[in-house]
């Protein structure tokens, strides 16, 4: 099957009356933590970097490591600390002989935290509790809530330091100090279009953070996706079916590929 698809997102931050500044995003902090001539901004940028929730940060941050400061390189192995990426360890030991006591001290904690994330898993910094999952789209299937629902879970776990919470699953005791946030998904738009010979399939997806145990919205992250479709393509409805699940997904992605900064806003990191 010969069909292109094409993914967009959006971001926004609902900010209550009293204002709040929201994370800025990761192509901010990496040009900061690379190009700043002022080490506080790249002290800053690091440490930002470290509350991350993928693993995108990693590789700038261990690059981090041969900053000619020496507060930008414990920042960075701090920060490294914090992500909790395994990858890092075999950078972090390679600096273990840097010529200032601060870093060096730094680097032999970040390496142990690792380690021993190695036995005792990666440490949970958010947790989410999956709200409700809506199909206001207008399309009729029983399907597109629980896909939603699905692949919504099934991300968001991927993300590093995030627990996703089980349908009826309550917070550990052992992680009561961990912020909770609950996600909504709504399904706003699936819808299949004509144009020339052509068929256009379009999805657009809304996601709802709330701050927990406050329900205050934090954040929303939206998601967008579409794929054009020859109609011999389409011509079946399994086929149509799997187009349409695949704009679905690719729409769900898009807005969770943004997701990090807005945890951070709702879990108050």
């Amino acid at each position: 099957m010969r069909w292109l698809r094409r993914s967009l997102f959006t971001l926004a931050f609902v900010l209550p009356v009293s204002s709040v500044s929201a994370s800025p995003g990761i192509d901010m902090l990496l040009d900061q933590l690379q190009h700043s001539a002022d080490f506080r901004v790249r002290v800053a940028a690091a440490l930002q970097l470290g509350k991350w929730l993928t693993g995108d940060a990693a590789a700038p941050l261990e690059a981090a490591l041969d900053d000619p400061n020496a507060s930008v390189r414990m920042a960075a192995a701090a920060a490294l600390k914090n992500l909790g990426e395994q990858r890092a360890l075999d950078t972090l030991k390679l600096h273990r002989t840097d010529k200032s006591e601060s870093v060096r001290l730094q680097v032999k904690g970040a390496i142990k935290s690792l380690e021993e994330q190695r036995i005792t898993g990666p440490k949970t910094k958010v947790l989410i509790k999956i709200g409700s999952m809506r199909n206001d789209s207008g399309v009729r299937s029983t399907k597109i809530e629980s896909e939603l629902a699905e692949s919504s879970r099934q991300k968001l776990n991927e993300l590093l330091g995030v627990r996703v919470l089980g349908v009826e699953e309550e917070a550990p005791s052992r992680l009561s100090k961990v912020p909770l946030v609950m996600v909504t998904g709504n399904v706003q738009r699936l819808t299949v279009a004509h144009q020339g010979s052509s068929l256009v399939y379009s999805a657009l997806v809304e996601y709802v953070l709330q701050t927990m145990p406050e329900h205050s919205i934090a954040a929303t992250v939206t998601g967008r996706a579409s794929a054009t479709a020859s109609a011999e393509d389409a011509s079946s409805a399994a086929k149509s079916a799997e187009l349409r699940r695949s704009v679905l997904e690719a729409a769900i992605a898009s807005a969770l590929r943004r997701a990090p900064p807005a945890l951070i806003a709702a879990a108050r990191l």
